[in-house]
């Protein structure tokens, strides 16, 4: 068995936390807040998704 960190742990749990909250926020069809070039900005859930799919 692979020995990790709490950290990283912590850290996996917190991504898999976000990626699940934009799903939920795709499927209602709401904008989220992101932060872009120092300032808070709202984009479509399901554009978000589309670039977390991609990358």
């Amino acid at each position: 068995m692979k020995k990790e960190s709490y950290s990283s742990m912590a850290l996996d749990a917190m991504h898999r936390a976000s990626k699940e909250a934009i799903e939920k926020a795709a499927r209602l069809d709401l904008k989220i807040p992101v932060w872009k070039n120092g300032q808070i900005i709202f984009v479509k859930a399901k554009k978000k998704l589309q670039n977390l799919s991609c990358t």
